[in-house]
């Protein structure tokens, strides 16, 4: 129920699905409790076209630019950045700012403190990212989604990851005659996140025909043709696909890691080497340690281990015993509804 209350926020979040979907799953609680206007700020770049194609919400592109640009391009373009989300803030006249980091986030998040708007953060990752650390000399409070995060912010509060409806649903009746999928074939979920991953196309292209007993769900920019492949460009509704697999190929990013465990979904995490601060990295050894996970070094591994790992995981015992650590991981089925009543009770 709503309550009389009118609140307005400014969602910094951008370019990976790791960004945006947190953040939309936040300004979804709120606008259950509050009547919500939302403004998503991007930067035009990687998932967003696809993720804000068909939204809930207003979105507005400014002319962020990473560390992946030269010099003089990152000064140029982010100071014009900065200048667009002044302009931005001071005509909505939000109540407050909420990010969920990298450098949208930033440029955002420091604007909002210079103009004295309450700033509010999450912190996805099992170690703080760059953005995050420095903005939380401004927030009012970082929500985080591990405890290893806590000690890096003055005003930390441990809530775990805000994520999309559907991924702790149980799993659907229908879901294989919708697909067509023969009642003994086990189900591989195989995913880059929302910008993709070469290496993971190429695993599943090279393995599908070693394991014809498989039905793989590839969700990427590269097509791959076999008869137990179910291909999809892009595909929103990514948590009927995960609840209903055996198990997960994937990278881990910190909204997939998050999916895995409140779906209980078994993976093969493939960390992406290029993750700033190897957050990949640390976040898939979290879930490897707590036993609901193994973990492949991209530059490192053999087809024949992949197919013995997913062979491994398909196992009732093992599949099982790794579906019961990931249970008790999860802290995520109220973290969105957390954030959104701490943000509208101090902003009413």
């Amino acid at each position: 129920m709503h309550t009389h209350r009118r609140i307005k926020g400014i969602f910094a979040a951008g370019v990976t699905g790791g960004h945006i979907y947190p953040a939309l799953a936040v300004a979804k609680e709120i606008e259950k409790i509050a009547s919500l206007e939302a403004l998503f700020v991007g930067a035009g770049r990687g998932a967003e076209p696809r993720i804000f194609k068909d939204f809930p919400y207003k979105y507005k592109i400014i002319h962020a630019r990473g560390s992946d640009v030269g010099k003089i391009s990152y000064i140029y373009h982010n100071a014009l950045a900065f200048l667009q989300a002044i302009l931005i803030i001071q005509k909505l006249k939000p109540d407050f700012v909420f990010t969920t980091g990298g450098y949208i986030g930033g440029i955002v998040g420091y604007a909002a403190h210079l103009l004295k708007v309450p700033l509010f953060l999450h912190e996805s990752n099992v170690s703080a990212g760059i953005s995050n650390k420095k903005l939380s000399k401004y927030t009012l409070i970082e929500f985080c989604s591990f405890k290893s995060t806590l000690h890096e912010f003055p005003h930390a509060v441990l809530t775990g990851m805000p994520i999309r409806e559907g991924f702790s649903l149980q799993r659907d009746e229908n879901f294989r005659t919708d697909f067509s999928i023969d009642e003994g074939a086990k189900v591989i979920l195989a995913f880059g996140g929302s910008e993709g991953a070469d290496v993971i196309d190429k695993i599943v292209d090279e393995i599908a025909n070693e394991m014809a007993d498989y039905i793989f769900f590839h969700i990427g920019k590269s097509k791959i043709k076999a008869s137990n492949i179910v291909h999809f460009d892009y595909f929103d509704d990514i948590a009927y696909i995960m609840r209903n697999a055996d198990a997960v190929i994937s990278r881990a990013g910190a909204s997939t890691v998050a999916e895995i465990i409140a779906s209980s979904t078994p993976a093969i995490l493939i960390p992406w080497k290029g993750a700033l601060n190897s957050h990949q990295e640390l976040n898939a050894r979290y879930l490897e340690k707590a036993g609901g996970a193994f973990v492949v070094d991209e530059n490192n591994f053999s087809l024949e281990k992949i197919i013995y790992l997913l062979e491994k995981i398909v196992d009732p015992n093992i599949g099982l015993k790794m579906s019961k650590s990931l249970e008790q991981l999860n802290s995520s089925g109220f973290s969105a509804e957390v954030i959104a009543r701490t943000i509208v009770r101090i902003k009413s």
